[in-house]
């Protein structure tokens, strides 16, 4: 018997187009199992003293298990705003619950089973940060010439987007 993901599938998630004007609300598996419905996502990527925070995805996620991502993702919850998932997806995934991220744009991915309007936030802080399982079983700090692998083709999209070059550049 397989576990049971660590996500909810009757989740609402925000409908847009490429402009991110809403659409309307559809469930976490509507979107999923429909490329052409784009949705609101949230990445938080976390700068510390000492390099890169990133994180471990559970073995159980319904997209990229147990690769590595930034150090915080995830779906903005119907109304929400960006910045409100931001905020709410740091300390369930973190456990921070410090001075906000800095919210450094927007960015469409556009990957082979879903496509995301994804708000980029970028923190500066040493923490604390906490393991908070079951969505994340890993944290680890990273220099930039030695990120984790395998990396969530949307880590590299957002890192790309965020560090102010070709988000689509090292994906060729």
């Amino acid at each position: 018997m397989q576990p049971a993901p660590v996500q909810r599938q009757d989740e609402i998630f925000c409908v847009v187009d490429r402009d991110d004007h809403v659409l309307g609300y559809r469930t976490r598996a509507e979107c999923h199992a429909d490329a052409t419905l784009i949705h609101r996502s949230i990445s938080v990527i976390v700068e510390t003293s000492e390099g890169m925070l990133f994180q471990r995805r559970s073995l159980r996620k319904d997209s990229s298990p147990g690769s590595w991502d930034v150090a915080c993702s995830g779906h903005v919850d119907g109304e929400e705003t960006y910045a409100e998932a931001a905020v709410r997806e740091l300390g369930e995934e973190l456990g921070y619950h410090g001075p906000p991220p800095e919210h450094l744009g927007t960015l469409l991915t556009e990957l082979e089973n879903e496509t995301e309007m994804a708000g980029v936030f970028r923190l500066r802080a040493d923490g604390p940060f906490g393991l908070m399982l079951p969505e994340v079983i890993g944290l680890g700090i990273f220099s930039a010439d030695d990120w984790p692998t395998p990396l969530t083709p949307s880590a590299q999209l957002v890192i790309n987007f965020a560090l102010g070059s070709d988000p689509y550049a090292k994906l060729a």
